[in-house]
């Protein structure tokens, strides 16, 4: 028999791009102030699902408050830090972010979904109308994504996001939804025990069962929700 050998020629260094273990919304124009990013835990932003391709991207939905300043930041103010001039894309298809004393805002107040994006050694963030959309077997039993007879209706008189009633028995699937997510299943979370419980980089979560008929309350800002 003869032997096999093989050889490997290095041609250099990879490393992994190194993205921060959390991010969180802080300022006047959200609902956590000033308070040093990550003492207040609702004020987290959420990682994908998905593995390789969705990481690197984070969101959030929560209230802003039209005219107030806002950033999105690392831990304890770490890296990244992001105020208006650290963005270097803002998503031309969401609302405009204004420069509010280096700080970002948007004019309007209301409900919205914040993605900010650092893929690529880029930082491109999007604010847009919150949507949240109901999938699969309490949905009609109906597996396309973005049906907007499954979509939830957004409430920003009491600042939550709520779908009237279940269309029929089964397993309650919920996402967020943002042309940045590159899969329903990406951003998804349920409610479970009375709080908004986010998939974030994990597997399939335990069911949560429905009845026809049940209303679904959800409150991004304290990420609390109810099945009732």
């Amino acid at each position: 028999d003869k032997g096999v050998s093989a050889s490997l020629t290095k041609t250099g260094d990879y490393t992994p791009p190194a993205y921060p273990d959390a991010m969180y919304i802080v300022g006047e124009g959200s609902p956590y102030g000033w308070d040093t990013p990550g003492t207040k835990a609702d004020a987290i932003m959420h990682k994908l699902a998905g593995g390789g391709p969705s990481e690197g991207i984070f969101w959030k939905i929560c209230h802003i408050e039209g005219g107030k300043g806002f950033k999105l930041s690392a831990a304890n103010w770490g890296n990244p830090n992001l105020g208006f001039p650290e963005v270097t894309e803002f998503d031309a298809e969401g609302v405009a972010v204004l420069n509010e004393s280096n700080n970002m805002k948007v004019n309007e107040s209301g409900q919205y979904i914040v993605v900010v994006n650092l893929r690529d050694n880029k930082t491109k963030v999007s604010v847009k109308p919150a949507e949240v959309f109901g999938i699969g077997e309490a949905f009609g039993g109906i597996w396309d994504a973005g049906v907007p007879a499954n979509k939830f209706t957004v409430d920003n008189a009491t600042k939550t996001i709520v779908f009237p009633a279940l269309l029929s028995n089964g397993a309650i699937r919920m996402y967020a939804s943002h042309a940045w997510i590159p899969a329903w299943w990406n951003a998804e979370f349920r409610v479970d025990a009375g709080k908004i419980d986010y998939r974030n980089d994990g597997g399939d979560q335990a069911a949560v069962n429905g009845t026809a008929g049940q209303k679904i309350t959800l409150k991004f800002d304290d990420n609390t929700g109810s099945i009732q």
